[in-house]
């Protein structure tokens, strides 16, 4: 080691006085990299080796005979070096300082590079490696001319994959600690549960401690597989899964379902799995959601199977996929013939080339029933059809549709198909009633100027015209007073007989009322055409009628009254009530125009 004290080439600068060393020596430490320095008895610093100088950013003219290292930090949070009772040592302590801890009992520790340092990263004037502050470990020895050798050695690196370490550790436990799971490591040489994220083997029914088996609290039911599982464990491969799923019986007695799932995690010296880890659910809320579906699911297709409505499951597509005897039965068909068949053939009112414009108008209400169902604007949805069986017999059906889920747990719809043949017999029999006169069967008043409302607002539409021919009987209060009411009873069907005879489709003749009637005729397209139709109904009733005791000629003056829309049914009623009036003035068993 070469001594100088000012300047230097050699890889050693020395302080006049200090020891020396053969040059050979020197070389070597320079080629090794050691970054090494001798503090003499009088608080200097002797000699330093180039890698010293390098690693303090210090220029090797100004290291020797320095009395205080500038370069000496703070010593890190992350300290790891050193004998905790060490005396300590603050940033830029002297070197008759650091000579005194060495006497106190030697120097061991980390600290942070400071100042304007090279830093251990070439070319680098911040002391900071990678933008962080480089740490050094030092040590300091004495020797027995008094002084005392100084060695460093960069550890920057090595204290940030600690510092990360650390972190990652620290994260770790964090989400270990907040999950809902419990996160364990078996014994399985034992079967002792020694450790779980919650600091005892709650889930699974044992504190964290190893004189406890992990199959104690374990239903006995379940024990069996247990055991199995463990014994798979043993047998497994690492990062092989075992799963297992058993009840276990908490300290009230209560039974929960637990699921887990480990794998061997290290092995012992003769290559036996030693110990796995795994993660525990709760799954009691979960198996007893399940098996209440589930028994719902048996009911449900107890009821579907034996229930007396009849009932099909068909999926999105419109294909049949379920049906229940009891349709079966209201349809006079076999399930093979209706499973795998067309829903809307079914369900949905035909609407070919030549359906009618009510027809297509059902149609596209039964698509938007379906449509909201799957949107969720609508929960149910009702229609009717009717059925024409292949016995000849003709049943209604009310249907009503839901949306639920197939067998196989795919969206579907659920249709519950009812015989509403009596009631809508029933009911079509009251309206009968409502809108028809008992005494002829012909629609009443009201039918009448519901007709013709209808009739009108086509006519609007499509153009022609429409007509109202207003009929009153003459002279027909005679017969009530002479024949007595039932020959007017007779003569009064007997008209309405004939009137049904003149009728075109869609014309419509009602009683309103004693002895006069209503026709509503579409489609007449001018005034003479009105006029044919008066006429044929003046010939019609101006005929000779049977009463039994005696023979009479009834005859009806007619108010006749046609519009192209414009008018409306009452004003249009009223213009033929005028012109039937006009007809008896002119002597009865006429007609006359509005």
């Amino acid at each position: 080691m070469t001594t100088t004290t000012t300047t230097t080439t050699s890889s050693t600068h020395t302080h006049p006085g200090a020891l020396s060393a053969a040059a050979g020596w020197d070389e070597a430490l320079d080629l090794a990299g050691v970054a090494l320095a001798v503090l003499d008895p009088a608080g200097h610093v002797a000699a330093a080796t180039a890698a010293y100088c390098r690693l303090t950013g210090r220029e090797a003219s100004s290291v020797p005979g320095t009395l205080v290292l500038d370069w000496w930090g703070s010593t890190p949070d992350t300290n790891s070096a050193g004998d905790p009772g060490a005396p300590s040592l603050g940033p830029a302590p002297s070197v008759s300082a650091v000579l005194a801890a060495v006497a106190a009992g030697g120097v061991h520790l980390d600290v942070e590079l400071h100042g304007e340092t090279s830093g251990p990263q070439e070319g680098r004037q911040d002391g900071r490696q990678g933008g962080r502050r480089g740490v050094l470990r030092v040590e300091v020895t004495g020797h027995a001319g008094g002084g005392a050798v100084l060695l460093l050695r960069d550890v920057t690196a090595e204290v940030a994959e600690r510092t990360s370490l650390r972190t990652r550790l620290a994260q770790q436990e964090a989400v270990m600690s907040a999950s809902p799971d419990t996160i364990y490591r078996l014994h399985l040489g034992t079967g002792h549960v020694e450790w779980t994220n919650s600091g005892g083997a709650c889930l699974l029914g044992l504190p964290a401690v190893d004189d406890l088996v992990a199959a104690d609290l374990v239903h006995p039911d379940d024990a069996s597989g247990v055991e199995r599982a463990v014994e798979t464990l043993r047998a497994a491969a690492p990062g092989e899964i075992v799963e297992c799923t058993y009840r276990v019986v908490d300290t009230w007695g209560e039974e929960r379902w637990v699921h887990t799932r480990s794998t061997v995690t290290d092995l012992d010296a003769a290559g036996r799995a030693l110990h796995a880890v795994g993660i525990a659910q709760d799954l009691t809320e979960t198996i007893t959601t399940m098996d209440a579906l589930a028994g719902s699911e048996r009911r449900f297709h107890e009821v579907f199977a034996r229930g007396p409505v009849g009932m099909l499951i068909f999926g999105l597509e419109g294909w049949i996929s379920e049906v229940n005897d009891a349709l079966c039965t209201l349809l006079e068909r076999d399930t093979a013939e209706l499973v795998g068949a067309a829903a809307a053939e079914l369900l949905e009112p035909a609407a070919g080339e030549r359906a009618s414009a009510q027809e297509r108008d059902e149609l596209a209400q039964a698509h938007a029933q379906l449509q909201a169902l799957i949107d969720g604007s609508a929960e149910v949805a009702h229609r009717e059809r009717r059925f024409d069986l292949p016995s000849g017999r003709t049943v209604w059906a009310q249907v009503t549709l839901s949306l639920t889920s197939s067998s196989t747990g795919e969206p579907a719809f659920l249709a519950f198909v009812e015989d509403v043949t009596a009631r809508k017999r029933e009911a079509e029999q009251l309206e009968h009633a409502a809108l028809h006169d008992p005494l002829t069967g012909l629609p009443n008043r009201a039918k009448a100027e519901d007709q013709l409302g209808s009739a009108l607002a086509r006519t609007q539409r499509r153009g022609g015209g429409c007509a109202v021919l207003f009929v009153d009987l003459d002279h027909f209060k005679d017969v009530n007073d002479t024949l007595g009411h039932a020959a007017g009873d007779h003569l009064l069907r007997d008209v309405a007989d004939r009137l049904r005879g003149l009728l075109r489709t869609g014309d419509t003749a009602a009683r309103i009322g004693g002895d006069e009637f209503v026709l509503v005729c579409e489609d007449v397209a001018d005034a003479q055409a009105l006029s044919a139709i008066a006429e044929r109904v003046c010939e019609r009733i101006t005929i000779p009628v049977d009463l039994g005791a005696r023979t009479v000629t009834v005859t009806a003056s007619v108010g006749a009254a046609r519009t192209d829309g414009s008018l409306g049914p009452d004003e249009l009623l009223r213009a033929a009530d005028r012109a039937m009036y006009r007809a008896k003035a002119a002597g009865r068993a006429c007609w006359r125009a509005a």
